[in-house]
């Protein structure tokens, strides 16, 4: 299994983040979840509130995010997001 999957985080505004990462955890309708590398095939939406990363050298990245989308596919992780502000 893989150490890390490649992340793209996109606003209207343009990519917000894109990098190799560890983990991504955000809110969806249900509560919190997170994603780690070798997830299934996933898509949920995004409430507002608070997304974390471990980014691939191990640093926290937090963001103030609005409602948005996530998906998951093989190694791959895509976000689409109203906006996103990085704490």
């Amino acid at each position: 299994m893989k150490d890390f999957f490649s992340l793209k985080i996109y606003t209207p505004d343009g990519i917000l983040f894109s990098s190799s990462a560890k983990m991504i955890s955000a809110t969806n309708s249900l509560g919190e979840f997170g994603v780690l590398p070798g997830h299934t095939i996933f898509a949920s939406d995004i409430v507002e509130g608070d997304l974390k990363i471990v980014d691939d050298k191990g640093q926290e990245v937090f963001f103030n995010v609005g409602k948005g989308l996530i998906s998951v596919e093989s190694d791959e992780v895509t976000v689409a997001l109203e906006n996103g502000i990085k704490k």
